[in-house]
């Protein structure tokens, strides 16, 4: 029976907003600090400080301190920042001070309830569910559940991240792990499992997950289970042997090790679990490991060693403050002192036990004092007690063979019956048959649909892009070609004749040529094919800055393996915004940011422009925004746009460039 509590683990906010420190934390400290060296943005350096905080705080307390002062500054200008900065301090005080860690929190949810985006939903959906588990810290797991299950889940539906959903449906199921409905948090959690596996993230979420199920498994008594999610979990955890993850590993693998009664190895096991723990909730998650471990050492008979552990957490403030807990830590000094024959000890924290159990466990407590008390008693007493249990099972097995009779006899009068309807039965499944059978012919076609679709997306894009080389070809080579040659004649004809009136004509023909050429490199820019993706990019902005605007383009891990073609794509996606940016929105400063994880490519640009109205995009009479969204869908891509009047606009687009 689960009597302490697990209390769930957050760490990482701003730029991480995980529920857990990421497996590859280094890289992302040194993404954020390339940021703060090279930004001249107040906004991306905020930012950067709030992340910088989150990964500092479980290494170095007074640098990540530094890093949520300068960001907490540097978001007063920026009132989406300044929400943010409060959730960040939140995760801070979380460990040290919970009241101003439940205050930032609270005050983080007032701010973010102003805005009405996917974003600010996902934030707040995150500030809501770090203030539910304070409630739960306070042995409130009632409070905790409602929270969780009526703010802070439909706010992560709405934002329409899987991320967030899969992790806060991770916290319900812990939370019904709590109050020992395993039924329900079987199902929360493997809502859980099911959502996080479809995302391209960071595997710590679902390790996570993993870890619980399996513990879960552990007291639905599904060892096969068990064993399956250990075995998943390995070599998920096998790069990141430092990962703080590996404590709930051992956690599950030392559960079912003492299952199988190997008490020695799941001991083993537990000693990794606490040597494993870290972060802020490092003192939860080794009490965690020392209360499984107690069970084993009781069941292998080492008895002081479990009551000394449990004489240190009669000490632990925190730990008391739990009444689960001390219904545990009473019921284990009983079962420790009577090992060892301490029977007048025993029985004391057996009372202990009983006073503070809830209604639902008085009948197995009265049972168990029972019990206790009997041992005080003759010898004699516990024989008959034990021939009263013999006559109890074979009056129960009688009971249960003359069930077995009537069960029979049941069946064989109802066998004739039931063979009358199985040609009624038939019929009927056979027609939902058919109708089936038709519903899947029409998914059929309409996948059909949608192949031929993308077809001819691709078949648009790819021919547009050969039009564009061909057109660009014919311009320098051809065009271009005849242009030069005029030029030389009439510069010849010039020295020949020594006529100075030729040379307003030549110095216009330069400048044709020298426009030809500019249009042809903007059809297909020679450096893309040259010198790949981000020297195309750079060159690009570096031709659009003028003295009316300015452009700071930042590239981060674009690599240059990518097909030449999903280059383009992203290259004319670029371009396109740009463009629009400029003539426009008439943007005097631009921001522009591509890089590269993997399969997963991401563009974000924000300028300082006139905005527009989002809900009239649709009714927008150009082309380049349609072949904006037209290269993103055929990228199975995801675009979002902030935009207000004169308050300039922020596009958001992530790419998969794995096809």
């Amino acid at each position: 029976m689960k009597r302490y509590k697990c209390i769930l683990i957050f760490i990482g906010l701003g730029l991480l907003g995980k529920a857990q420190m990421p497996l590859n934390v280094e890289r992302i400290v040194d993404s954020l600090d390339q940021l703060l060296k090279t930004s001249t943005s107040d906004s991306i350096k905020a930012r950067a400080n709030l992340g910088l905080m989150s990964c500092w705080l479980s290494i170095d307390r007074e640098k990540a301190k530094s890093y949520l002062t300068e960001g907490k500054r540097l978001s007063k200008n920026y009132p989406y920042l300044d929400a943010l900065s409060y959730s960040t301090e939140g995760y801070f005080y979380y460990a040290t001070d919970i009241e101003k860690s439940e205050a930032a929190f609270k005050k983080a949810d007032t701010m973010l309830s102003r805005f009405e985006t996917k974003t600010a939903y996902k934030d707040r959906s995150d500030a809501i569910y770090k203030y539910a588990v304070i409630q739960q810290r306070k042995d409130d797991d009632e409070a905790y559940t409602d929270i969780v299950l009526n703010k802070s889940i439909p706010l992560a539906i709405k934002s329409g991240d899987s991320n967030v959903l899969g992790s806060q449906y991770l916290g319900i199921g812990i939370g019904f792990m709590n109050i020992e409905q395993y039924e329900k948090a079987e199902t929360y959690i493997s809502d859980a499992i099911r959502t996080l596996k479809n995302t391209k993230t960071d595997s710590s979420r679902l390790i996570s997950a993993y870890n619980r199920a399996g513990e879960n498994y552990i007291h639905l008594k599904k060892y096969d289970k068990v064993k399956s999610i250990l075995d998943t979990i390995k070599p998920l955890l096998a790069p990141y042997p430092a990962s703080e993850l590996y404590a709930g590993y051992y956690l599950m693998q030392g559960l079912y090790l003492h299952h199988l009664a190997d008490y020695k190895s799941a001991i083993n096991s537990f000693d990794n679990g606490i040597k494993s723990a870290a972060g802020p909730n490092k003192v939860f998650v080794i009490d965690e490991m020392l209360f499984a471990k107690i069970k084993s050492l009781i069941s292998l008979k080492k008895f002081t060693d479990a009551k000394k552990i449990l004489l240190d957490f009669l000490k632990d403030e925190e730990v008391m403050g739990f009444a689960g807990s001390r219904v545990e830590i009473f019921l284990g000094l009983s079962q420790s002192y009577a090992g060892l024959g301490q029977m007048t000890e025993a029985y004391q924290w057996l009372l202990k036990y009983s006073n503070l159990n809830d209604s639902l466990y008085n009948s197995k407590i009265i049972n168990d004092l029972h019990a206790l008390e009997i041992k005080f008693q003759s010898v004699e007493k516990e024989k008959k007690i034990a021939q009263l249990e013999i006559e109890k099972k074979e009056a129960l097995l009688k009971e249960k063979n003359q069930k077995l009779t009537n069960l029979m006899l049941g069946i064989i009068s109802t066998f004739l019956l039931l063979l009358t309807f199985v040609l009624i039965f038939y019929y009927r499944n056979n027609k939902k048959l058919l109708k089936q059978k038709e519903i899947n012919h029409q998914q059929q076609l309409k996948e059909m649909r949608q192949q031929h679709q993308l077809k001819f997306t691709q078949a648009m894009l790819e021919g547009e892009e050969r039009e564009r080389q061909r057109v660009a070809r014919d311009l320098h080579d051809g065009l271009g070609g005849l242009l030069a040659g005029i030029k030389i004649k009439l510069s010849s004809q010039v020295k020949a004749e020594n006529n100075a009136g030729f040379d307003r004509v030549i110095l216009q023909l330069d400048q044709s040529i020298t426009e030809l050429r500019r249009i042809a490199r903007n059809m297909m820019p020679e450096s893309l094919l040259k010198s790949g993706l981000e020297e195309a990019i750079n060159d690009l902005c570096e031709s659009l800055t003028s003295d009316q605007t300015k452009i700071e383009f930042q590239a981060y891990g674009i690599q240059k393996n990518m097909p030449i073609a999903t280059q383009a794509n992203i290259y004319r996606i670029v371009q396109e915004l740009l463009s629009n940016a400029i003539r426009h929105a008439q943007a005097s400063q631009i921001i522009l940011q591509c890089s590269q994880n993997e399969d997963v490519f991401l563009i974000t640009i924000e300028d300082n422009g006139t905005g527009f109205d989002i809900s009239k995009i649709q009714d927008a009479h150009g082309i380049g925004f349609s072949n904006v969204k037209n290269r993103v869908e055929y990228l199975e891509g995801k675009l979002d746009i902030d935009s207000r009047h004169n308050e300039g606009t922020t596009i958001n687009i992530e790419l998969n460039v794995g096809k």
